[in-house]
Protein backbone atom coordinates (compact mmCIF):
# COMPACT_ATOMS: atom_id res chain seq x y z
CA UNK A 1 0.00 0.00 0.00
CA UNK A 2 1.34 3.17 -0.85
CA UNK A 3 4.54 1.24 -2.29
CA UNK A 4 5.19 -0.30 0.68
CA UNK A 5 5.50 -4.09 0.72
CA UNK A 6 6.05 -5.13 3.93
CA UNK A 7 5.88 -8.87 5.55
CA UNK A 8 6.28 -9.26 9.40
CA UNK A 9 6.57 -12.56 11.32
CA UNK A 10 7.09 -13.40 15.05
CA UNK A 11 6.93 -16.74 16.69
CA UNK A 12 7.21 -17.27 20.59
CA UNK A 13 7.98 -20.19 22.27
CA UNK A 14 9.79 -22.40 25.02
CA UNK A 15 11.49 -25.54 24.16
CA UNK A 16 12.04 -27.65 27.56
CA UNK A 17 14.35 -30.30 27.79
CA UNK A 18 16.03 -33.14 30.32
CA UNK A 19 19.19 -33.18 27.94
CA UNK A 20 19.92 -30.89 25.26
CA UNK A 21 21.81 -30.87 22.23
CA UNK A 22 21.14 -34.83 20.89
CA UNK A 23 22.72 -36.03 24.02
CA UNK A 24 25.81 -34.77 23.57
CA UNK A 25 26.72 -34.86 27.43
CA UNK A 26 25.41 -37.04 30.52
CA UNK A 27 22.40 -36.00 32.87
CA UNK A 28 24.30 -34.45 35.60
CA UNK A 29 22.49 -36.21 38.55
CA UNK A 30 21.50 -39.66 37.41
CA UNK A 31 18.87 -40.34 40.69
CA UNK A 32 17.16 -36.94 40.04
CA UNK A 33 16.41 -36.29 36.65
CA UNK A 34 14.34 -32.95 37.62
CA UNK A 35 17.88 -31.51 38.75
CA UNK A 36 18.45 -31.29 34.56
CA UNK A 37 15.19 -30.26 33.48
CA UNK A 38 14.59 -26.44 32.01
CA UNK A 39 14.72 -24.78 29.40
CA UNK A 40 17.07 -26.39 26.67
CA UNK A 41 19.72 -24.74 24.11
CA UNK A 42 17.04 -24.55 21.19
CA UNK A 43 15.05 -22.38 23.12
CA UNK A 44 14.56 -19.13 21.17
CA UNK A 45 11.73 -17.54 23.43
CA UNK A 46 11.09 -14.37 20.85
CA UNK A 47 11.76 -14.27 17.33
CA UNK A 48 10.82 -11.39 15.37
CA UNK A 49 11.92 -10.97 11.39
CA UNK A 50 10.62 -8.01 8.94
CA UNK A 51 11.78 -7.52 5.36
CA UNK A 52 10.05 -4.57 3.35
CA UNK A 53 10.48 -2.47 0.13
CA UNK A 54 9.48 1.19 -0.03
CA UNK A 55 9.24 3.18 -3.53
CA UNK A 56 10.18 6.57 -2.61
CA UNK A 57 7.48 8.63 -3.81
CA UNK A 58 10.01 11.79 -4.57
CA UNK A 59 10.00 12.91 -8.18
CA UNK A 60 7.97 9.52 -8.97
CA UNK A 61 5.20 11.23 -10.88
CA UNK A 62 6.03 14.94 -11.63
CA UNK A 63 8.77 16.65 -14.02
CA UNK A 64 9.45 15.51 -17.56
CA UNK A 65 10.90 11.86 -18.32
CA UNK A 66 14.84 12.68 -17.70
CA UNK A 67 13.73 14.09 -14.30
CA UNK A 68 11.40 10.97 -13.48
CA UNK A 69 13.94 8.67 -14.56
CA UNK A 70 17.12 10.04 -13.33
CA UNK A 71 15.87 11.69 -10.10
CA UNK A 72 13.13 9.72 -9.38
CA UNK A 73 12.28 6.53 -8.85
CA UNK A 74 14.10 5.44 -5.74
CA UNK A 75 13.35 2.35 -3.51
CA UNK A 76 14.80 1.22 -0.17
CA UNK A 77 14.50 -2.38 1.08
CA UNK A 78 15.68 -3.97 4.24
CA UNK A 79 15.53 -6.99 6.42
CA UNK A 80 15.27 -7.22 10.37
CA UNK A 81 15.98 -9.73 12.61
CA UNK A 82 15.46 -9.58 16.70
CA UNK A 83 15.99 -13.08 18.46
CA UNK A 84 15.91 -13.96 22.19
CA UNK A 85 19.18 -15.26 23.36
CA UNK A 86 19.18 -18.76 24.35
CA UNK A 87 19.27 -20.29 28.41
CA UNK A 88 23.10 -21.20 29.23
CA UNK A 89 24.06 -23.61 31.57
CA UNK A 90 26.51 -22.45 34.23
CA UNK A 91 29.05 -25.15 34.93
CA UNK A 92 31.05 -26.09 37.90
CA UNK A 93 34.45 -27.89 36.94
CA UNK A 94 35.33 -29.57 40.43
CA UNK A 95 34.02 -33.06 41.67
CA UNK A 96 31.59 -32.09 44.98
CA UNK A 97 29.97 -35.16 44.48
CA UNK A 98 31.58 -38.44 44.05
CA UNK A 99 29.66 -39.91 41.77
CA UNK A 100 32.68 -40.07 38.41
CA UNK A 101 31.68 -41.10 35.32
CA UNK A 102 31.53 -37.76 33.66
CA UNK A 103 29.23 -36.54 35.47
CA UNK A 104 28.45 -32.60 35.73
CA UNK A 105 27.68 -30.59 38.19
CA UNK A 106 26.97 -26.74 38.63
CA UNK A 107 27.49 -23.66 41.22
CA UNK A 108 25.00 -22.59 43.92
CA UNK A 109 23.09 -19.45 43.46
CA UNK A 110 23.55 -17.14 45.89
CA UNK A 111 22.10 -13.47 44.33
CA UNK A 112 19.96 -12.28 42.33
CA UNK A 113 21.31 -12.71 38.50
CA UNK A 114 21.17 -9.24 36.82
CA UNK A 115 22.74 -8.80 33.46
CA UNK A 116 25.56 -5.99 32.84
CA UNK A 117 25.98 -6.98 29.17
CA UNK A 118 29.70 -5.67 28.56
CA UNK A 119 32.45 -7.89 26.95
CA UNK A 120 34.19 -8.98 30.85
CA UNK A 121 30.97 -9.60 32.39
CA UNK A 122 27.42 -10.40 30.44
CA UNK A 123 26.05 -11.09 33.68
CA UNK A 124 27.16 -10.35 37.40
CA UNK A 125 29.43 -13.32 38.49
CA UNK A 126 28.71 -12.65 41.98
CA UNK A 127 25.28 -14.36 42.00
CA UNK A 128 26.78 -17.77 41.89
CA UNK A 129 29.23 -19.47 44.53
CA UNK A 130 30.98 -23.19 44.63
CA UNK A 131 28.82 -25.65 46.44
CA UNK A 132 29.82 -27.95 49.48
CA UNK A 133 31.18 -31.51 48.61
CA UNK A 134 28.96 -33.89 51.15
CA UNK A 135 32.08 -35.35 52.63
CA UNK A 136 32.93 -31.30 54.08
CA UNK A 137 31.88 -29.93 57.53
CA UNK A 138 29.90 -27.38 55.07
CA UNK A 139 28.46 -29.79 52.88
CA UNK A 140 27.74 -32.46 55.43
CA UNK A 141 24.10 -34.15 54.59
CA UNK A 142 23.77 -32.53 51.07
CA UNK A 143 24.16 -34.01 47.95
CA UNK A 144 26.97 -31.78 46.35
CA UNK A 145 25.10 -30.67 43.29
CA UNK A 146 24.64 -26.83 43.50
CA UNK A 147 21.00 -25.46 42.73
CA UNK A 148 21.89 -23.56 39.96
CA UNK A 149 19.11 -24.34 37.28
CA UNK A 150 20.48 -25.81 33.88
CA UNK A 151 19.13 -22.27 32.39
CA UNK A 152 20.07 -20.27 34.84
CA UNK A 153 21.23 -17.11 32.76
CA UNK A 154 20.57 -16.40 29.10
CA UNK A 155 22.69 -15.99 26.33
CA UNK A 156 23.39 -12.49 23.93
CA UNK A 157 20.29 -12.17 21.67
CA UNK A 158 20.69 -11.24 17.72
CA UNK A 159 19.52 -7.56 16.65
CA UNK A 160 20.47 -6.48 13.18
CA UNK A 161 18.77 -4.59 10.35
CA UNK A 162 20.27 -5.36 6.62
CA UNK A 163 19.48 -2.15 4.14
CA UNK A 164 19.47 -1.48 0.77
CA UNK A 165 19.34 1.73 -1.72
CA UNK A 166 18.65 1.32 -5.15
CA UNK A 167 17.30 2.52 -8.14
CA UNK A 168 16.71 1.58 -12.06
CA UNK A 169 17.59 3.95 -14.50
CA UNK A 170 16.35 3.75 -17.91
CA UNK A 171 18.49 3.13 -21.12
CA UNK A 172 16.25 2.18 -23.37
CA UNK A 173 13.16 0.55 -23.88
CA UNK A 174 14.47 -2.82 -23.30
CA UNK A 175 17.91 -1.43 -21.21
CA UNK A 176 18.23 -0.08 -17.92
CA UNK A 177 20.79 0.44 -15.39
CA UNK A 178 20.95 -0.33 -11.78
CA UNK A 179 22.92 1.69 -8.97
CA UNK A 180 22.28 -0.22 -5.80
CA UNK A 181 23.87 0.44 -2.42
CA UNK A 182 23.59 -2.00 0.59
CA UNK A 183 24.98 -2.05 3.94
CA UNK A 184 25.08 -5.31 6.51
CA UNK A 185 24.38 -4.90 10.16
CA UNK A 186 23.35 -1.40 9.50
CA UNK A 187 23.70 0.07 12.77
CA UNK A 188 26.55 -1.44 13.92
CA UNK A 189 25.29 -3.58 16.31
CA UNK A 190 27.64 -5.45 18.35
CA UNK A 191 26.59 -9.28 17.99
CA UNK A 192 28.22 -11.24 20.62
CA UNK A 193 29.52 -15.06 20.02
CA UNK A 194 29.46 -17.10 23.24
CA UNK A 195 30.18 -16.45 27.14
CA UNK A 196 32.42 -18.27 29.11
CA UNK A 197 29.99 -20.27 31.98
CA UNK A 198 32.34 -22.21 33.54
CA UNK A 199 32.51 -20.92 37.02
CA UNK A 200 36.08 -22.23 37.77
CA UNK A 201 37.35 -20.41 34.66
CA UNK A 202 39.35 -17.17 34.99
CA UNK A 203 36.97 -15.52 32.08
CA UNK A 204 34.18 -16.98 33.79
CA UNK A 205 31.04 -14.58 32.29
CA UNK A 206 32.97 -12.98 29.73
Amino acid sequence: KHGLTLQLAYTWSHEIDVESDDLSTDVSNPYDLKYDKGSGTYDRRNIFNANFVYDVPFLLQSGNYLTRGFLGGWQVAGVVVAESGSPQDITYGTDTVGLGGGTNNRPNIVGAISYPKTQKAWFNTAAFAAPAAPWTAAGAGGTGFGDARKDAIVGPGLFNWNLSLYKDIPIHESIKLQFRAESFNTFNHTEWNSIDTGFTDGSFGQ
